[in-house]
C-alpha cells in the first residue's frame, strides 16, 4: 500500500532539520561542512552543467544534487569524541 503523503512530507522535512543539524555541529568534520555548502551553493547559484532553460533537464540536476546531498546529510553520523 501506498504511505499518505503527510508521512513523506514530514519524512522529507525530518531529512532537511537532520541535515541542518549535521551542517551546524561542532563534531562534524571540516569536509562534510564543505561538501554540504558548495552543494547548496552549486543548487542555488545560477550557473549550471545543464541550462535552468532546456526543459526537464535543466531543474532536474539540481533537484538530484540537492535530494544526494540531504539523504547523506541525514544519514551522516557524527564521530563520537
Amino acid at each position: 500500500m501506498n504511505a499518505p503523503q503527510g508521512n513523506i512530507l514530514n519524512r522529507m522535512l525530518e531529512m532537511v532539520r537532520r541535515a541542518g543539524v549535521v551542517f551546524i555541529s561542532r563534531k562534524t568534520p571540516w569536509y562534510v561542512k564543505l561538501l554540504l555548502g558548495a552543494g547548496l551553493l552549486y543548487v542555488l547559484s545560477p550557473y549550471d552543467l545543464i541550462p535552468e532553460w532546456v526543459p526537464v533537464f535543466g531543474i532536474l540536476d539540481d533537484l538530484a544534487l540537492a535530494a544526494l546531498l540531504i539523504t547523506w546529510a541525514a544519514g551522516y553520523r557524527t564521530p563520537p569524541k
